[in-house]
């Protein structure tokens, strides 16, 4: 079990180097290729398409080859993308191969999660937090690396060190799953989590699916919206340096790194329901006191408690939302990705609208009013049971 968990974690290191790399080289890119950033973005969006497509027909792909073979592909699929990238072939051919990323990323995205749920029969928060530190480690561990071959001159190798790993995953993934298939498909319950005796019983399947969606979706896209404009924040309301400003995203980062090393302890010890309920309010408290601070240091300190209340979010409401539905793990894991990346895109869309047609202080508030519906919507997911299995899977038909 122990080396399941490691093999998926590097696959967690994989997809936050993915995440990053064409955003860290961006500025290279439209340079090379005499680009504007309208073009740029058209890039990003191109890989955030691939990855929907990926999250969503994950399901039916796992279905069809199994999980062991569905990974072994995508990860082809990464390093045939990055590999004929890394050439730098016609702007054309670019936007055609990014997607290939994407819709790697989105289905070992969406795999791992739910295989970890399935396979891990104790301390599941701790096994997906640990995942999560991984994808932090990629995430902000990538762009430095680029920024060191972007002053040497050597920025393609960027693309070329993460096919090798790619390659190298595969490799170990086939000696992993020859000697161990069988952990890939165990399942398991974790309703000893649940709060029955604070269930609602008017919530029908297709609402709880609905909350749940809505949470990822309001979720991913608070925290990528302040990945994507915290320094711009400080710039507007502090005039801090931009290099100074732009160090507020590693703190971040920093902060969330050192919280999945004990976000999975903590909710294991208080229970998943109370740390989800805790961890919103907190956010909720710091967004709204971020409002009033005027000193770097004050701004600092505030971005590094949000990375840590922030920090086990994620997988410990992937974990407690599976929960509501038992036997449809790879489905709703599916949804709350799709969900989760779909937040992302649009929430940072609409952050930059209020950025550019309001105020700092309006979107702020903006801010603040996400958190605060976010811990709205864990209130109403307290308040919910596990649904039988059979309305559970007749809802996630019906959504799909």
């Amino acid at each position: 079990m122990k080396r399941l968990i490691w093999i998926c974690c590097c696959f967690y290191l994989l997809i936050g180097i993915t995440s990053v790399v064409i955003a860290a080289l961006l500025p290279e890119l439209l340079s090379h290729y005499g680009r504007n950033y309208a073009d740029g973005g058209n890039l990003i969006f191109a890989q955030f398409c691939g990855f929907l497509l990926g999250v969503l027909t994950q399901p039916l792909l796992s279905k069809k080859f199994g999980r062991s073979h569905m990974l072994s592909f995508t990860l082809w699929f990464i390093f045939v993308g990055f590999i004929v990238i890394a050439i730098l072939p016609p702007w054309s051919i670019v936007l055609c191969f990014i997607p290939l990323v994407g819709f790697g990323s989105g289905i070992i995205e969406s795999t791992i999660g739910a295989m970890i749920i399935d396979a891990v029969k104790d301390r599941t928060a701790v096994a997906l937090s640990r995942l999560e530190v991984f994808y932090g480690v990629g995430a902000l561990s990538m762009p430095i690396l680029i920024s060191i071959l972007i002053a040497s001159g050597y920025w393609k190798i960027s693309f070329y060190a993460t096919c090798l790993f790619a390659l190298l995953l595969a490799w170990a993934w086939s000696r992993f799953t020859s000697t161990h298939g069988q952990l890939l498909i165990n399942k398991k319950s974790i309703e000893k989590h649940i709060a029955v005796s604070t269930v609602n019983r008017g919530f029908v399947p297709l609402v709880m699916v609905s909350t749940c969606i809505l949470l990822f979706f309001v979720y991913v896209g608070l925290e990528m919206s302040l990945v994507n404009f915290l320094p711009s924040i400080l710039l507007e309301t502090m005039k801090l340096d931009a290099a100074f400003a732009a160090l507020s995203v590693s703190f971040y980062w920093g902060a969330m790194i050192v919280g999945r090393l004990v976000c999975g302890l903590l909710a294991e010890k208080f229970g998943y329901p109370r740390y989800l309920l805790w961890s919103t309010l907190g956010t909720f408290i710091v967004l709204i006191c971020f409002l009033f601070v005027t000193t770097a240091w004050a701004a600092f300190a505030v971005i590094t408690l949000m990375g840590l209340l922030m920090s086990g979010l994620f997988a410990i409401a992937l974990i407690y939302s599976n929960s509501l539905f038992p036997g449809r793990t790879e489905q709703t894991t599916s949804k709350l990705i799709a969900a989760s990346g779909l937040g992302g895109a649009c929430m940072s869309w609409l952050t930059g609208r209020f950025m550019e047609q309001t105020s700092i202080t309006m979107t702020l508030y903006f801010l603040v009013g996400l958190s605060g519906l976010m811990m709205l919507l864990i209130v109403i997911m307290m308040r919910m049971r596990p649904v039988q299995a059979t309305s559970a899977a007749s809802t996630a038909e019906s959504l799909s």
